[in-house]
C-alpha cells in the first residue's frame, strides 16, 4: 500500500468503520507531508483511530528515523502500530511505557510467527500468497491452522486476496479475527493513485497477477503489463547471490527498496508509466468506489 497511502484515503478507512494505515515514507517522500503535519491532517479529517505502520531495517540511520516517526505518532496519540521486517522488541518496550499502544507485526511463516511472539507483541499480521505488494508464500487457510494447532492466543489478521464480501466470509471461518485490505482502497475515489492504477486494478484478473523480486529482492506482487515483461521479473544471478549471502543481503536489499521509491513516484502519479502493484483479489474488484461502499459490505459481513 506504499502509493495508497494519502491521509484523504487513511482518514476515509477509519472513518467509515476500519482502522487505517499510514506508511510514514509513503506519507512524506510520495506525498510531500512533513510526518506529524501529516498525521494531524488524518486528525482533521476523522475523529475515529488509525494506525501507523514502521518498517524495522538493521541500517542505524534508518532506525533513527523510525524511532522519530514512532516517538511523533505517540506524541500525537496514534495508539496502532503495525511493523514489519525485523525483530519488533524496541517497538513493543516503547509502546508499553504507559501509552497503551498496540503493536501488530507482519509474519510470512509459522515459524517466524513464533518467534515473534517472544516480543510482546498483541497480534499478528499473515502475509499471504494472494496478497499485493511484498508478498507471502502460504496459503491463508493452512497459515491460519498452522497457527491455531500451535495455540497462538493472540488475534490473526489475514493479509492478502480480500477484495470482496465473500473473500472476507471465507477468510474469517478460516479463523482470522480481521483482514488487512490492501488493493480493493486503491481503486477508490479517495486513494489518490492514478485514473490508469485504478483502472489497470479494476481489468485485471488472478491470472494477470505475477511475482517479481526487482523491486525489493524479495517477492513483490504486480499486474503483468508490457513495461513489467520488457523489464523481466527476476534479478541476475550475481544480485540474487548478493540477497542470499548473509553479510550482504540487507545492504542490497535496502539499495534495492530506495531505488524502487522512484518507481512507486511515477506508479501513484504518472498516467504512462505501467508498473503497478496489486494482489489477487482484483478478482472481486468490479470498479472504482467510494471507500464508504466499500466498508459497507465488509461491514454487512461482519453483521451476519
Amino acid at each position: 500500500m506504499y502509493p495508497g497511502s494519502n491521509p484523504e484515503l487513511v482518514a476515509a478507512v477509519s472513518a467509515a468503520g476500519g482502522l487505517g494505515v499510514v506508511q510514514p515514507i509513503s506519507l512524506t517522500h510520495l506525498y510531500g507531508h512533513d510526518f506529524r503535519e501529516g498525521l494531524r491532517l488524518i486528525k482533521r479529517l476523522t475523529d475515529k483511530p488509525f494506525g501507523v505502520n514502521l518498517t524495522i531495517m538493521p541500517q542505524a540511520r534508518y532506525m533513527r528515523q523510525t524511532d522519530t516517526w514512532m516517538n511523533i505518532a505517540i506524541e500525537e496519540g496514534v495508539k496502532f502500530f503495525l511493523t514489519s521486517l525485523g525483530k519488533p522488541d524496541p517497538v513493543v518496550r516503547k509502546a508499553e511505557e504507559n501509552h497503551g499502544v498496540v503493536v501488530y507485526h507482519d509474519v510470512h511463516t509459522p515459524e517466524v510467527a513464533m518467534k515473534v511472539l517472544d516480543s510482546g507483541v498483541h497480534g499478528l499480521n499473515c502475509l499471504n500468497d494472494r496478497m499485493g505488494g511484498q508478498t507471502g508464500n502460504r496459503n491463508a487457510e493452512d497459515f491460519a491452522l498452522s497457527l491455531l494447532a500451535r495455540n497462538v492466543k493472540v488475534p490473526l489478521v489475514c493479509s492478502g486476496g480480500v477484495a470482496a464480501s465473500a473473500d472476507l466470509a471465507q477468510t474469517l471461518d478460516h479463523g482470522y479475527a480481521g483482514v488487512l485490505v490492501g488493493t480493493r482502497f486503491l481503486a477508490t475515489d479517495e486513494c489518490l493513485v492514478t485514473r490508469a492504477y485504478k483502472e489497470a486494478i479494476v481489468a485485471a484478473g488472478e491470472e494477470d497477477i505475477v511475482w517479481t523480486n526487482k523491486m525489493a529482492g524479495t517477492n513483490s506482487s504486480v499486474i503483468r503489463t508490457p513495461s513489467v515483461e520488457r523489464g523481466g521479473l527476476r534479478v541476475s544471478r550475481f544480485v540474487a547471490w548478493l540477497l542470499r549471502n548473509p553479510s550482504t543481503k540487507d545492504v542490497v536489499r535496502m539499495a534495492m527498496l530506495t531505488r524502487s521509491l522512484g518507481t512507486y513516484k511515477k506508479a501513484a502519479f504518472d498516467e504512462t508509466f505501467q508498473y503497478w502493484q496489486a494482489g489477487k483479489g482484483v478478482a472481486g474488484i468490479a470498479g472504482v468506489e467510494s471507500v464508504a461502499t466499500v466498508m459497507a459490505r465488509f461491514a454487512a459481513v461482519y453483521a451476519e
